[in-house]
């Protein structure tokens, strides 16, 4: 590497007819040889140093990872419920294309009734189950779990 930049500091000082990009590039060069060296020759004297910077750097690329693998996941999320979320009401609009107001409101009228009985139905047997559970407790004490 010193012999590579000691040419091109050769060709910079005795030869003024270098393209710009070249003379720009060998500064640039040197100016990162001027920060990274004295980092890297300090973190070669002092290991633990280059162990925390090297957990360091560890750590930063494991949570990039984990960002872009939650975005990822955000992602997928979201597109479902767009897609669920736009399909219902494509299917919707559909239904109430095909049947009509009057077909759209007769099955939901059918759908609520259908519901209420239902819903009838086990709030009786809740009711049934209450009043079991009272005459147990009445006779003696539960067993409890």
């Amino acid at each position: 590497m010193d012999v590579v930049q000691d040419w091109a500091a050769y060709l910079v000082d005795n030869h003024g007819n270098l393209p710009p990009y070249a003379t720009q590039a060998y500064g640039a060069i040197s100016t990162l040889k001027s920060w990274i060296l004295p980092v890297v020759d300090q973190l070669s004297k002092k290991p633990d140093l280059a162990t925390l910077a090297l957990t360091l750097v560890i750590v930063l690329l494991s949570l990039k990872l984990l960002n872009m693998l939650v975005q990822t996941v955000l992602f997928w999320f979201r597109m479902a419920y767009r897609l669920a979320f736009w399909g219902g009401l494509v299917g919707l609009a559909l239904w109430m294309y095909t049947r009509g107001p009057d077909g759209v409101a007769d099955d939901i009228q059918y759908w609520y009734n259908t519901w209420n009985t239902e819903f009838e139905h086990f709030k009786d047997q809740e009711r049934v189950a209450r009043l079991m559970n009272q005459q147990n407790g009445n006779r003696g004490a539960r067993a409890r779990w």
